[in-house]
């Protein structure tokens, strides 16, 4: 019984002293046992990017709000992170010598070097004594404190990182400094800061598309640099021509932070629609997306033969970036944390799901009577697999066409593929990461080439030097591979496999897919370049 005791009090200290509980620096004030805290509990990933462009935002949060404000670090890698478990370790190591949140701190602001040297490195500079730090790393006592807090963690339903409780109410995703902000004075104030019915959107000055009488509306919170939102152009065209008269889509201006020249390119979009051409620069910007820089824009709204004066004024209107920031607060508020996403009929869709929208908009118990005429085109069959297909074996191959990781993946299913002669069928699967700035780009690039018979051509030139690609080097491979350009850029600058991305992506959602690169095969999913190891 008294080591029991003993454990769970060592336990206790751990989770005390290396979880990140925090309420700011120096000493806090006397606070009134009446007046309300908020308890923050991050579960996070050190390797995760999104985790470390939030780290900034906490730790202002909690000197700003010192005397109310608790912050809870739960430690929660995920499998595809191969080196985030190491640093978890060595900030757990640091909090033993009371600089768990200094170590946190260097991790984030260093991301992707998170080698046994680094972390040395890092030790060093926040002044641990080097030999109890590395003593502290072989301590398996870190490893069952980061296996009860994964463990906790998939109870609370925690699958993907950052996530947060906010005083018990969860909340998912990357959030902004001010949505937490705002979050934070609510529950101060004790106020409701998640939705309790139906959401309703401010629809006042908002551009939009189709019948204004329509029954049905489609709210779309989109940034004009997402790849994502760029995809879903076409889909929503086809789903607006296909139900005319009854449904209306309506825009929201969503620029996020990681995206530098979106801000720009929602200033040019309104200011266009200060003379009535909104949409047709809503369209030029999409076709390209990767062109918006300011001298890009000027030529879009000379192209669309503007009063160039006005514009000029117009894109740096106070107004126009207050609509913009007001839109995106509206949005923060209502939880939207990603885009696209979509407000139907008082319900948020995350990322772009024609299926899921139609569902909305019909109803599920209508949507399968409604006659297969009436909704948009099917996607187009283009040959993206390897194999038999009739083989015993299928393996759906989740990836990035501009991640290292894929060409070490790629090896790995081809010594799979020989070993299993003639019993293996190959799907690739699309699986463009975020953080990658032309992952979309290379994608429909292939899937282009993929309707000229090319696909695994191309492939392998991509792999062969895996990373993010210009245009003028997707040319390069474009003649490598012997494309028809003039067809492929057609296509490419259309987005007209973008949906099939998308598909991809929701049906990777729907198997909690959280990385690249990911094997499924039957009802397994089998994460990591050696992930097929798992298959005899």
């Amino acid at each position: 019984m008294k080591w029991r005791v003993a454990t769970l009090v060592w336990f206790f200290l751990l989770g005390q002293a290396f979880l990140g509980q925090s309420s700011g620096a120096g000493s806090p004030k006397q606070i009134s046992t009446a007046a309300r805290r908020v308890d923050l509990v991050e579960f996070a990933d050190f390797q995760c990017p999104f985790c470390a462009t939030q780290a900034s935002d906490l730790r202002k949060l909690q000197a700003e709000y010192s005397e109310v404000l608790t912050v809870t670090f739960r430690n929660f890698p995920l499998s595809i992170h191969k080196q985030s478990r190491a640093a978890h370790v060595a900030a757990l190591a640091a909090g033993k010598q009371g600089k768990f949140w200094a170590m946190h701190d260097l991790i984030y602001s260093h991301p992707g070097q998170l080698s046994t040297e680094d972390f040395d490195h890092y030790a060093l500079e926040v002044g641990l004594d080097e030999d109890e730090f590395r003593e502290s790393l072989a301590d398996p006592t870190y490893l069952g404190v980061i296996e009860r807090d994964i463990a906790e963690g998939k109870a609370l339903g925690v699958v993907a990182t950052p996530t947060f409780f906010v005083n018990g109410h969860k909340l998912v995703g990357r959030q902004s400094y001010g949505r937490l902000k705002q979050i934070i004075e609510a529950e101060l104030n004790g106020q409701p800061w998640q939705p309790t019915g139906p959401i309703s959107v401010d629809l006042r000055g908002a551009p939009s598309r189709g019948t204004e009488s329509a029954p049905v509306i489609i709210v779309e919170f989109s940034d004009f640099q997402c790849p994502f939102c760029a995809g879903a152009v076409i889909p929503l065209r086809r789903l607006l021509a296909a139900n005319e008269g009854t449904l209306r889509l309506v825009f929201k201006n969503f620029p996020l932070e990681a995206h530098a020249d979106s801000h720009l390119a929602h200033m040019a979009a309104l200011a266009a629609g200060e003379q009535g051409k909104f949409w047709e620069m809503h369209d030029l910007i999409f076709a390209p997306q990767h062109a918006i820089k300011r001298s890009d824009l000027m030529g879009f709204a000379a192209h669309l033969q503007l009063d160039m004066g006005k514009f000029r004024h117009d894109i740096e209107s106070p107004r126009l970036a207050a609509r913009i920031e007001n839109d995106r607060s509206e949005g923060e508020r209502l939880g939207i944390v990603a885009t696209p996403s979509f407000v139907v009929k008082g319900e948020i869709v995350t990322g772009f799901s024609a299926e899921q929208i139609r569902a909305k908009i019909y109803g599920q118990e209508t949507r399968a009577q409604q006659s297969t005429a009436d909704l948009p085109m099917g996607l187009p069959e283009l040959p993206l697999s390897s194999g038999p297909m009739d083989a015993p074996l299928k393996i759906r191959w989740y990836v990035d066409l501009t991640s290292p990781l894929t060409v070490k993946s790629a090896v790995a299913l081809q010594q799979f593929v020989s070993a299993h002669q003639g019993n293996v069928l190959v799907e690739f699967k699309n699986f463009p990461l975020q953080n990658h700035a032309k992952a979309m780009l290379v994608h429909e690039f292939a899937l282009a080439a993929a309707a000229q018979g090319k696909f695994w051509a191309v492939e392998s030139l991509l792999l062969a030097d895996p990373k993010s690609k210009d245009r003028e080097e997707l040319r390069n491979v474009a003649s490598q591979a012997e494309l028809d350009q003039e067809k492929l850029w057609v296509e490419v600058d259309g987005h007209k496999y973008a949906p099939i991305i998308s598909r991809d992506l929701i049906e990777a959602q729907s198997l909690g897919i959280l990385g690249t690169p990911t094997f499924v095969v039957g009802d397994k999913k089998l994460d990591g370049v050696n992930g097929l190891s798992a298959i005899p």
